[in-house]
């Protein structure tokens, strides 16, 4: 049986469909093709029906205030005494039989008009009497998100392109959208207060949001002498968390809880990271692949320039990692691994020091005590960090990296973790 819009490859469901022409200038006129990173049919249509709702959202949210704008456009430099010569007769006249007094009663009389005769409307009341359109015929926060990630594909990694759309969803909340204009700083402080977050995180996500509205002032698509509310927000104390060293009898412990007959990969996981130093998205988005006969982990999708890098896989992992890392990629299992292994930990150790992260805490500790010594940079380059390239203009501008050999050595040299 065919089903609208989805598609099964390797088992795994996919979204597939082309973008209505309404949608052409913001989503592109090619093919679309999402993983819905799952293999339950319930699953995949829930997901694909919440990607159709997003698009019809966008398209009705596109519509109304770019009508809008045009409306106004056309009234500058305009005679305007004369209504009927802009706006709809019969909705003026309605609009004068029933005598509102107030913007909404206007919006309920009004409401069976198209949104082109009620766009004339509002630009008229905009020009005449300068009063704030509703807030259907404003540039809203999708808007501005749909409009700023083709902006960013490709100057950024696809893991900071996705915190943008996820400040927005966060943000809304139960709501389909809002006018951008309409957001006060107060209600994003109150906002920020409902977040189970550390500060780090809620600065990320005001970072994305604050980016939002200044797109959209600079482009003057709303008004750019209003304040942005998203801005100059203090969040007090840092809570930066400081992991620990994770014990190597502690992780097995956490191994041990955790459900290997349902998720046999994930204690293969967990070894990975302690043998390697990866971070866990690098686990999840990247290539498995052979240079100068060494087997890595490719990094391409990093938390920062650096992290892009080869990494090799011990001796004892490979043949294992081999055979079992296209499954744990096929699947984008990143975020249910992550809470797998969050669930497991606190039932051993109630310690928020204490996280997947701390593995690599524990492979660079290892490293750095090795008897082969080996330079705080040479660590700091297989683990990803800025540092590799040292402090000086040379490191910083020529530098290309180590020799995988090397890379492999230190991975070698580390202390064996045995399940």
């Amino acid at each position: 049986m065919r089903v609208k819009y989805i598609k099964q490859r390797h088992k795994v469901y996919w979204f597939i469909r082309r973008p209505p022409k309404n949608l052409h200038k913001i989503l592109g006129q090619e093919l679309i093709q999402i993983n819905l990173e799952t293999r339950d049919y319930l699953t995949a249509c829930r997901r694909r029906d919440a990607i159709n709702l997003e698009w019809e959202t966008l398209a009705r949210s596109q519509l109304a205030p770019d009508v809008y704008n045009a409306k106004l456009a056309l009234l500058k430099g305009e005679d305007l005494s004369n209504p009927y010569r802009f706006v709809n007769e019969s909705l003026i006249d309605e609009l004068s039989d029933a005598a509102v007094e107030s913007q909404n009663e206007a919006r309920a009389v009004i409401s069976d008009y198209s949104h082109e005769d009620q766009a004339a409307f509002w630009a008229w009341r905009k020009v005449t009497q300068n009063e704030t359109p509703p807030e259907e015929f404003e540039y809203s926060l999708r808007q501005a998100l749909a409009a700023i990630l083709p902006h960013k594909k490709g100057t950024i990694t696809d893991l900071h392109l996705d915190k943008y759309t996820l400040s927005v969803d966060l943000f809304l909340g139960d709501a389909v959208d809002r006018s951008l204009e309409s957001i006060k700083k107060g209600e994003v402080i109150r906002w920020l207060d409902t977040l189970d977050k550390s500060n780090s995180t809620k600065s990320t996500y005001l970072s994305c949001l604050k980016g939002l509205f200044l797109y959209a002032q600079d482009r003057e698509l709303i008004n750019d002498q209003i304040r942005n509310p998203f801005q100059n927000i203090d969040l007090g104390k840092s809570d930066a968390v400081h992991y620990k060293f994770m014990e190597d009898d502690l992780l097995r412990e956490i191994i041990g809880r955790m459900a290997l007959n349902k998720h046999p990969h994930d204690g293969l996981i967990s070894n990975l990271a302690r043998s390697t130093g990866v971070r866990q998205g690098e686990l999840f988005s990247s290539k498995l692949e052979t240079h100068k006969g060494i087997v890595c982990l490719n990094v391409l999708d990093a938390k920062t320039p650096a992290g892009i890098r080869l990494v090799p896989i011990p001796d004892r992992l490979v043949e294992a990692v081999t055979e079992a890392h296209p499954s744990w990629v096929a699947k984008g299992k990143g975020s249910d691994f992550s809470k797998r292994f969050g669930t497991a930990k606190r039932s051993v150790v109630d310690d928020r020091a204490l996280t997947f992260h701390s593995l690599r805490v524990t492979f660079i500790t290892w490293a750095g005590n090795t008897e082969d010594r080996w330079t705080e940079q040479h660590v700091a380059w297989l683990v990803g960090h800025e540092e590799g390239k040292g402090d000086a203009m040379t490191g910083q501008l020529y530098f290309k990296g180590y020799n995988i050999h090397l890379m492999k050595q230190i991975v070698e040299s580390v202390e064996e973790f045995k399940p």
